[in-house]
């Protein structure tokens, strides 16, 4: 028992990245600390149709429907976010399109969610009859407004403010430092959008292609990989046939008996392949143990 606490304690005051990019309290806050919070937010003062509900039953509702809401702009924004991200949009603008796409099917699950309620406590006052399933649009832009509000809202204040990761974007800390980049030395930056232009993080190389993985994103050009390792320099180090790495982007090592990979600061994991193991190994940043 000593040692599992030991476990959960040490998983929790760590920042190392479980899931999403996010570590053990983020994960926390996100999927279940913010649901609840607005949840009791409205259920307290029985908001809406819990207006002549017991307390009681009004928090444990709004719980169960924020986090119904909550969950499916989680799961929209994320599956939206990386070509979005591909196309240079910037995380206000995946937030806001994430949670409007996401507004259709949540929908259908906050009006899942009134109709099981009620079914379970059928005996709760009935000042509002239940929702349909047509869609009118002034039911539906009044019952999503807050909605459009809260996400972005929410979202931006713990990328900024906790620095927390935001669907594959990060906010620079002082943690990660890679050099400055300039279009001079690093000529292969110029055929990367705007918007993505950050500090290189990886490389890797897709036939005649390559995908940059920066601070601000990634990106599909047309360039070899062995040209941008010489543009980049000595920033980093060439761990694979088809990867590069930023020497200030390597957070974790991964082993099993026969391989070896990278976790980066952006959660990317990268293979080590054994041509380049003993090079890797001697890469002081890496801190990788013989094999």
């Amino acid at each position: 028992m000593a040692d599992y606490r030991l476990f959960i304690r040490s998983r929790w005051l760590g920042n190392e990245p479980l899931l999403f990019g996010l570590n053990l309290k983020q994960l926390c806050v996100h999927f279940i600390g913010i649901p609840i919070f607005l949840g009791f937010a409205a259920g307290w003062p029985q908001a809406g149709r819990t207006v002549a509900w017991p307390k009681e039953h009004a928090v444990f509702f709004w719980i169960g429907l924020s986090t119904c809401g909550w969950w499916a702009n989680d799961l929209i924004t994320r599956a939206l976010a990386k070509p979005l991200r591909q196309l240079g949009v910037s995380l206000p603008g995946t937030l806001m399109i994430g949670v409007v796409v996401a507004s259709l099917p949540s929908d259908g699950a906050l009006k899942l969610w009134v109709h099981a309620y009620l079914a379970m406590f059928p005996d709760l006052p009935m000042t509002r009859p239940l929702p349909q399933i047509h869609l009118d649009p002034i039911i539906f832009l009044k019952t999503h407004i807050y909605g459009y509000i809260e996400w972005p809202l929410i979202n931006l204040v713990l990328f900024h403010l906790w620095k927390m990761p935001c669907f594959g974007y990060l906010f620079q800390t002082d943690t990660y430092q890679s050099p400055t980049i300039t279009e001079p030395v690093l000529p292969f930056m110029s055929k990367i959008p705007v918007p993505l232009q950050g500090e290189v993080i990886a490389l890797a190389a897709e036939q005649h292609y390559l995908r940059v993985y920066t601070s601000l994103g990634e990106a599909l050009i047309l360039y070899r990989l062995s040209d941008a390792i010489r543009d980049l320099g000595a920033r980093g180090m060439q761990v694979h046939r088809s990867y590069w790495v930023s020497s200030g982007a390597v957070i974790k090592v991964l082993r099993t008996r026969t391989s070896q990979s990278l976790l980066l600061h952006n959660g990317l994991e990268v293979p080590v392949s054994r041509s380049f193991r003993q090079t890797v190994q001697q890469a002081s940043y890496l801190q990788l143990a013989p094999a």
